[in-house]
């Protein structure tokens, strides 16, 4: 009975601390970090100061776990793929077009991430500049994995620098995403996915 009193207590203190996540994205999202205060999220809300500060330190602290959410999400989109799955270059191309609408889509599904990522969160911390550091350095590591597949089946270049290579394929798409959540063209999901595409595989230069 306590067992399950305690899972009980559990579960609500994590649900009500993901609706003030909820409601604080989209403060953040509307007038930035700087300006957003802990009285407009518990606004948002619907609960007062003292129930906000039962689960968050600070505004900081809030926005921190928002960025960690966000990151949650982009890491749903890669969960289900395997830097070696792909034996051949047509499968690869496949799989790269696959990630990035993914990516694309994520975001596009709630721009407020997006902007929150790329607009709001960096400079407003050193701790918080740092996690983001530590994410780019993430992410880039997972798809040099990708490239070292393709060197070591043939289809990419054996002097490929993988490690440089997959920093600026992740710019590209950090761009995209950028780009993306400022507008409501769905055609332009696909724009930046054919683009990001030819750039890798085709490159630029006329045959």
């Amino acid at each position: 009975m306590l067992k399950a009193q305690v899972e009980m207590a559990r579960v609500k203190t994590e649900q009500k601390r993901r609706e003030i996540l909820e409601a604080s994205a989209k403060v953040f999202s509307k007038h930035g970090f700087h300006a957003a205060t802990v009285s407009q999220i518990a606004e948002a809300h619907g609960i007062g100061l003292g129930t906000f500060y039962r689960y968050f330190d600070s505004k900081l602290d809030v926005f921190h776990a928002v960025i960690d959410e966000v990151m949650g999400e982009v890491a749903k989109v890669l969960a289900p793929e395997s830097a070696t799955a792909s034996t051949t270059a047509d499968e690869y191309r496949a799989q790269v077009i696959r990630i990035g609408r993914g990516l694309f889509e994520a975001f596009q599904q709630n721009r407020s991430l997006a902007r929150l990522l790329f607009v709001e969160a960096p400079g407003i911390s050193l701790e918080l500049n740092e996690k983001l550091q530590a994410t780019v350095a993430f992410f880039g590591l997972a798809t040099q994995a990708y490239l070292d597949n393709g060197v070591a089946r043939g289809f990419l270049k054996k002097e490929l620098d993988t490690e440089v290579t997959a920093l600026l394929v992740n710019s590209m798409v950090f761009e995209g995403v950028r780009q993306l959540a400022a507008k409501e063209d769905p055609a332009e999901l696909d724009r930046w996915t054919k683009a990001i595409t030819a750039m890798m595989f085709d490159g630029i230069r006329q045959a």
